[in-house]
């Protein structure tokens, strides 16, 4: 079993904290306020238009924020790809955000073989407008990409600076320079490129190249395409391959899921998510270690800035070459307080 963490404390108490006010909200007789996604159709993307590169775009030539956020997608697999993104928390999307935020994680991810892992994460950037307004402080991973296979969550603890070279619509680049355990300097440079393929489907290619001062070279490629495939839903196929120095091996990801804008709920959005997922790596052997289902339910709930999450999968897992595949379900329960911009100030 995976060792327990030894301030599973702080997480319970923090989780337990939020549970109460919110609890006390509900008994308070006050209707929440309307979140920013008010209504299950695009129109109410929650998409910064800077994240996808809108340089060459006057604000002024846009009458409003709704306007804005319509000229950022050229089609509707774009726009709900992006807001699903947004919504979800994914870290690919984080990492072209151009505002302050924090993302404040509570997570108990459990399967029968390796049992509870309790866990408490941070994620976010800050604006440095002293600096340069293409220059943010970035920290737990939010620079880095999404897993794009059996783990969607981020697992870089690595803090530092992110500054954007350029930013396109279909082309952006940005130099990093992190500081890892060790400690260590971890420079590097991302490039991503997207387009259209046809009016309901787009692409998204992302190269990144890190150099660790004590590990060597990273190198990860990433490919994801999405096709809209009716009112609020979006099917995604996502790729990656993954190779670090210090390994001496490249593995590898794939995940097919299907996405679905919920209207469920009046006053607060949801989503789902049904996956299937498998990956690999290329030492002792080409193989496929593990395959991997599930369902993933995410939910404003109670405030626009809090969300709750809960995601049942079972695996098929063959950890090493000479063991059988078997097995093993599993439930992971997130609870998350996200804070952006206007409410940081």
């Amino acid at each position: 079993m995976r060792p327990h963490p030894q301030n599973v404390q702080l997480p319970t108490l923090l989780l337990l904290a939020l549970l109460a006010t919110g609890a006390d909200l509900a008994e308070s007789g006050e209707d929440p306020p309307a979140p920013r996604n008010e209504t299950a159709t695009l129109e109410s993307e929650d998409i910064d238009p800077d994240d996808v590169g809108m340089d060459d775009l006057e604000e002024d030539a846009l009458p409003s924020w709704i306007d804005r956020q319509h000229a950022i997608a050229t089609n509707r697999a774009q726009a709900l790809a992006q807001w699903t993104d947004s919504f979800f928390g994914a870290a690919v999307q984080d990492a072209e955000r151009v505002d302050t935020f924090v993302r404040a994680i509570v997570s108990d991810q459990w399967d029968r073989k390796d049992g509870h892992d309790v866990k408490l994460r941070l994620r976010g950037q800050i604006n440095l407008p002293a600096i340069s307004k293409r220059v943010d402080l970035v920290f737990a991973g939010a620079a880095a990409e999404e897993d794009a296979g059996i783990d969607a969550a981020s697992r870089s603890e690595e803090a530092g600076l992110r500054i954007n070279v350029t930013n396109k619509r279909r082309s952006r680049v940005d130099a990093t320079l992190s500081a890892g355990s060790g400690p260590a300097l971890v420079p590097g440079v991302r490039f991503r490129y997207q387009d259209d393929l046809s009016n309901n489907s787009w692409y998204r290619f992302t190269q990144r190249y890190q150099y660790h001062t004590d590990d060597g070279h990273r190198l990860i490629t990433e490919l994801g395409v999405n096709r809209y495939i009716g009112e609020g839903a979006l099917l995604r196929w996502k790729g990656r391959a993954r190779y670090r120095e210090d390994k001496g091996f490249w593995d590898w990801r794939h995940r097919l899921s299907y996405r679905e804008w919920l209207s469920d709920h009046s006053k607060f959005p949801s989503a789902i998510e049904y996956y299937i997922a498998w990956g690999g790596r290329d030492d002792p052997e080409l193989r496929t270690a593990d395959f991997r289902f599930g369902i993933r339910y995410r939910r404003q709930w109670l405030r626009p800035f809090l969300y709750y999450e809960f995601e049942p999968n079972f695996a098929l897992r063959q950890d090493e070459v000479d063991e059988k595949r078997k097995w093993y379900p599993g439930i992971t329960l997130r609870l998350e307080v996200m804070l952006d911009d206007d409410l940081i100030r």
